[in-house]
């Protein structure tokens, strides 16, 4: 296994048209004084985002439904098909930190709405961070493609495997991210995912499949 983090990409704007789809609706439905208020909360949200991850490469070996992480295995049909032919992967887990979570609960005593933006802002943001981390991946692994990551909680992929992946990382000591008794990862706007490497890939790294207007896709979730 080997450490594969160099610095963890900086978050310095978001994407406001992702930002009201998280807030589940069309970016064209956002009224004036709504977008208004999004752009007051950017700044201060900006701020408090301190972005940190913790990344590891591990070797891979897929057998039927099971996938073999050297250190330890799990059995889930979707992950396996996700890493079919692939020697490799890269594990690792993101956070935007504690200051965001206190942000959004402070917002919620007196304005709903602020609240629900900078919540939105939270998803737009991890989601950002995690693109900057598989672009940086994909650069530094030239030749190989990505396969679009995989979390805990995905298709069949147990999500108390989430506790298994974060001790691997020693994700609480490297980059603060811990787990609930409910298996909620602690700070709320964190992620943690599965991306292997191998000579065929996603072809479109920073879309999430849900949003990936390629629906052939043969490493589509």
């Amino acid at each position: 296994m080997t450490s594969v983090l160099a610095q963890t990409p900086k978050l310095r704007d978001l994407d406001m048209n992702q930002v009201f789809r998280y807030m589940g609706m069309r970016p064209e439905a956002a009224d004036d004084a709504l977008r208004a208020l999004a752009r007051d909360c950017l700044p201060g949200f900006l701020e408090a985002a301190k972005p940190r991850a913790c990344c590891l490469m591990v070797p891979v070996k897929v057998q039927g439904n099971t996938v073999n992480f050297g250190v330890c295995r799990v059995e889930s049909a979707d992950l396996a098909r996700n890493l079919t032919s692939c020697g490799e992967a890269i594990l690792f887990a993101a956070t935007l930190g504690p200051e965001v979570d206190r942000q959004r609960r402070t917002a919620a005593v007196t304005s709903p709405t602020k609240a629900l933006i900078l919540d939105a802002m939270g998803t737009a943001g991890i989601e950002a961070v995690c693109d900057g981390l598989c672009r940086r991946f994909a650069a530094e692994h030239p030749g190989r493609k990505l396969r679009p990551r995989f979390s805990p909680g995905y298709g069949d992929l147990p999500l108390d495997f989430q506790r298994t992946l974060l001790g691997m990382l020693d994700s609480q000591r490297k980059a603060g991210i811990s787990l609930s008794e409910s298996l909620l990862m602690v700070p709320q706007k964190s992620v943690s995912a599965i991306v292997g490497l191998g000579e065929s890939g996603c072809t479109a790294p920073d879309s999430g499949c849900d949003i990936c207007e390629k629906k052939d896709c043969e490493f589509r979730l």
